[in-house]
This record gives C-alpha cells, sequence and structure tokens, in this order.
C-alpha cells in the first residue's frame, strides 16, 4: 500500500489538486461550471474532488458506502470552513435527494458498480446536466 493510501489528508489533497487542474478545466469545455451549481460526486470517498468544485460555490453533495470515508469528508471540509453535504449510502437505495444535480461524477467508481443500471443516474441530473466519469 502507497504512502497516499494510509495518509488520508494526502490522499484528500491530492484529489483536490487533479480535480483543480484536470477535471474541472476540461468539464468546463463542455459545461460552465458556476456558483450555485449542484454537484454531485458518487463514490467520494472523503471528498477531494468535490473541494474544487464547493471552493467555487457550488453546492456539492458526496455520497460514499464507507461511513468512515464519509466521515473523513465531512472532517477534512470542516477543517477548511467550506460547506458540503457528504451521505453515507449506496447511491442506487438512497431516497429523499429532493433536488437535481448539474454534474454528476463517479471517479474510479464505475468499476465497483455491478449489476446497476447506470442510465437510473439520469434522473438524478438535471436535461441539461452532465455526467463526468474517469
Amino acid at each position: 500500500m502507497q504512502e497516499r493510501q494510509k495518509n488520508r489528508k494526502l490522499y484528500f489533497n491530492e484529489l483536490s489538486i487533479t480535480s483543480k487542474r484536470y477535471y474541472i478545466p476540461y468539464i468546463s469545455k463542455y459545461k460552465k461550471i458556476e456558483k450555485g451549481m449542484n454537484v454531485l460526486e458518487i463514490g467520494c470517498g472523503d471528498g477531494g474532488n468535490l473541494l474544487p468544485f464547493a471552493e467555487l460555490g457550488c453546492n456539492t453533495t458526496g455520497v460514499d458506502l464507507s461511513t468512515g470515508r464519509i466521515k473523513g469528508a465531512i472532517l477534512f471540509f470542516e477543517e477548511r470552513q467550506i460547506k458540503g453535504d457528504f451521505i453515507a449510502s449506496d447511491i442506487f437505495k438512497l431516497k429523499g435527494l429532493e433536488h437535481k444535480f448539474d454534474l454528476i461524477i463517479c471517479h474510479d467508481v464505475i468499476e465497483h458498480i455491478k449489476d446497476k443500471a447506470c442510465g437510473s443516474l439520469q434522473s438524478k441530473s438535471e436535461e441539461t446536466g452532465y455526467q463526468y466519469s474517469c
């Protein structure tokens, strides 16, 4: 196991930097990232990918199966005094997401979804929304 996998804060920071340097510029070619935009990350882990979106004023929601990772995400966001909503749940069993999302991110997650229809995620994004997976 690499140090970045043992040190969650280091990994959080690496994901945040990657998201800021690469994901946001790439996504911005197709959809403008704006303050107030609703962004969902499925399999958010400790929330590192969402941090740059939150810093831009987006409303960020992260969902992950791991309660421990969600606790880490809440802690890392609180340390930075940044708002983000985090939910420990299976996205396919989750009820109660009252609003829709302008952007859905799945980073290193699709390969972990067995026998699930990814098309059902469309209902969680606006008609003009985008889903970004890498």
